[in-house]
């Protein structure tokens, strides 16, 4: 690792953090994505957010874990950390994470001020502010902070960092739009992106892309289910199947009875059918179709055969043609 970074520091023009190793990490271990981990899940070591390897190992090649702890439980082996960094921040060849050498230069011969050991820096200043020439300014009229007499830097922007055009050197104004009229999430100053959302995901309409608004209705009041706001589909009923009477679709309320008050058999809240029997064939008065009671005997007493309960008919005689003895 030690080699590429040396390889690495070798271009000023890029800032360390904007370099990136093979694996897409720069010399501070954080990936191009802005995190700590690669699309894997791994960091610059090789360890996941669970302290494994590659490998599901908890230690690297070199015997350190995640947290850099070597195994003896030393930060430092042979004077150098799992980085392979001394605790002044240099490698074994004298170069820190920054790429400057142990002398406080780089490999351009300049230190982290931008001068080299004579003291001037890449465009003829020295600490003082003169320049080669003798004066405060170079032959294209900046001085040593970089800003000429119109206040403005080599690029073209001012001391706040905009251009002529009002635009910084990510090409967003003051506001934080473009030129295009989008911020940096891509949202214009009314606040919708270039498909026509806002940042919920809505349009100048109020609906999203699957066409519904805020509150999960679609422009004919239906939500996904297809239900209305009072909760009922397009064939008038809810979520439960049930009408506005509340009734299902086979006419029947959540207690079983239709709307005469009858259930599937055919029986009200009381066991009566329409024409007023039970289950067994009786009514409220407990007589069958045909007048007889359970026990066989009609309003008058006497069973089918026309006897009563006695076993006598109507002229006093029983099966046996035995007259009632008078009491």
């Amino acid at each position: 690792m030690a080699g590429f970074f040396k390889r690495l520091f070798a271009s000023k023009e890029i800032p360390v953090e904007s370099r990136y190793d093979e694996k897409g990490f720069n010399v501070y271990g954080i990936h191009k994505n802005g995190t700590k981990y690669d699309e894997q899940g791994f960091d610059i070591r090789g360890f996941n957010k669970n302290g494994k390897t590659r490998n599901r190992r908890y230690y690297d090649e070199n015997g350190f874990d995640a947290k850099g702890i070597h195994q003896t439980g030393k930060k430092y082996i042979g004077g150098y950390d799992c980085f392979g960094y001394d605790a002044l921040g240099f490698n074994k060849d004298g170069w820190n994470r920054e790429g400057f050498y142990k002398d406080g230069f780089n490999k351009q011969g300049f230190d982290q001020d931008g001068f080299d050991r004579d003291g001037w820096n890449k465009y003829g200043f020295n600490r003082d502010g003169f320049h080669k020439n003798g004066t405060l300014f170079d032959k294209k009229g900046f001085a040593l902070d970089g800003f000429n007499r119109d206040g403005l830097d080599r690029d073209g922007f001012n001391r706040g960092g905009f251009d002529k055009d009002g635009f910084n050197r990510d090409g967003f104004d003051i506001e934080g739009f473009n030129k295009q009229g989008f911020d940096r999430d891509g949202f214009n100053r009314k606040g919708f992106n270039k498909k026509g959302f806002d940042r919920d995901g809505y349009n100048a309409f109020g609906f999203n892309a699957e066409g519904f608004d805020r509150d999960g209705y679609n422009k004919n009041g239906l939500d996904a289910q297809g239900y209305d706001r009072n909760g009922f589909n397009q064939h008038g009923f809810n979520r439960e199947g049930l009408n506005k009477d509340g009734f299902n679709r086979d006419g029947f309320n959540i207690h079983g009875y239709d709307r005469n008050g009858f259930d599937q058999s055919g029986f009200n809240k009381d066991g009566l059918n329409p024409q007023g029997y039970d289950r067994h064939g009786f009514n409220k008065d407990g007589l069958n179709p045909q007048g007889y009671d359970r026990n066989g005997f009609n309003q008058h007493g006497f069973d089918v055969f026309g006897f009563d309960r006695d076993g006598y008919d109507k002229q006093g005689f029983n099966r046996l043609g035995q007259k009632r003895s008078e009491q």
